[in-house]
C-alpha cells in the first residue's frame, strides 16, 4: 500500500521539474530590453512599423547579446532622462555630453551629418556656424548641446531659434517659409522632404556642410550591457549584414562626409 506514495511524489516531482525547466527556458527566449528612441526621423527610425536604419543595427546588435530589442518612443529630448530614472534599459542616439553618472555610454554605433539647409531662392551665404545668427532657426532637440560653442553662441544672436522634437513640423517650418534655415540631419532631411513635397514639386534647397559628423552612442545603467554591446558592436560592423543594412537604406553620409 505504501509503494503509491513514493510513485506519487516522484510524479509530482517531475512535473514541477518540467515546468520550472519550461519557466527558465521561456524566460531566457523573452530576455528582452526597453530601449528609449526619438521620434520618427527616416530613415534612421520609422516609429509606424518599427523599421529604419538605425533600429534595424540595434535589433542585430542585441541579438548578438542574446537580448531582444523593445523600442519605446519619446520626443528625443526625453531619452537621457527617462534612462537616469531607470525608466527604461537603456537609450538610443546619445552624445558624449550625456555621459554622466549612473549612465554609461557605449562606443559610437552611428554618426549623423548634421547640415544647415535653406531654400536656394534665398541665396544665404553660410560658411560656418557663426553665420547663423542672422537667421530664423530651427533644429533638432538638444543641437545647441551637442553642436560646439560656436553653434550655441550663433543661435543666442539668432531673431529666431527653436528645438523641435517632431522633424516633419521642422522641415515644413522651411519648406513654408516660417523659418531661413534648419538644422538637421541631411538624411533625415531628404526623406522628410520627399514625403512633403513629393515628384516634381520639390523646391530646391542649398545644404551648407558647416558641420564635422556627430557620434552617437546608446546608453545603459548596467555597465556589463555597455561591455556586451561594445563586443558585439565590433563584430556586427565588420559583418556582411551591416553592409547590406548600409544600402538598404541608402546610407553614405556616415561613412563618406
Amino acid at each position: 500500500m505504501n509503494m503509491k506514495h513514493p510513485m506519487l511524489q516522484l510524479a509530482v516531482w517531475g512535473i514541477l521539474t518540467s515546468l520550472i525547466s519550461y519557466k527558465v527556458l521561456a524566460s531566457n527566449d523573452d530576455k528582452s530590453l526597453e530601449v528609449a528612441v526619438g521620434w520618427n526621423k527616416p530613415p534612421y527610425v520609422n516609429s509606424a512599423d518599427d523599421s529604419g536604419f538605425e533600429l534595424d543595427m540595434i535589433r542585430q546588435i542585441f541579438a548578438r547579446m542574446g537580448y531582444k530589442f523593445k523600442p519605446v518612443y519619446v520626443p528625443y529630448g526625453r531619452s537621457l532622462s527617462m534612462l537616469q530614472n531607470s525608466r527604461v534599459d537603456g537609450a538610443l542616439t546619445l552624445s558624449e555630453n550625456a555621459a554622466v553618472p549612473p549612465v554609461q555610454l557605449t562606443d559610437s554605433y552611428i554618426q549623423y551629418q548634421n547640415v544647415a539647409v535653406s531654400l536656394q531662392s534665398k541665396h544665404l551665404d553660410i560658411k560656418q556656424p557663426k553665420d547663423l545668427g542672422r537667421y530664423a532657426i530651427a533644429a533638432y532637440q538638444t543641437a545647441a548641446k551637442n553642436l560646439g560653442e560656436q553653434y550655441a553662441y550663433a543661435v543666442k544672436q539668432a531673431p529666431l531659434y527653436v528645438e523641435l522634437p517632431d522633424q516633419t513640423k521642422q522641415v515644413a517650418m522651411l519648406l513654408n517659409g516660417h523659418v531661413s534655415v534648419l538644422i538637421i540631419d541631411v538624411n533625415i532631411f531628404n526623406n522628410l522632404q520627399a514625403v512633403l513635397e513629393p515628384g516634381t514639386n520639390r523646391q530646391p534647397i542649398t545644404i551648407h556642410h558647416i558641420f564635422a559628423p556627430s557620434d552617437y552612442h546608446v546608453g545603459f545603467l548596467n555597465p556589463n550591457l555597455a561591455q556586451d554591446f561594445n563586443q558585439a558592436l565590433k563584430a556586427y560592423q565588420t559583418s556582411l549584414a551591416h553592409q547590406e543594412l548600409v544600402h538598404k537604406y541608402n546610407i553614405f553620409a556616415d561613412e563618406d562626409v
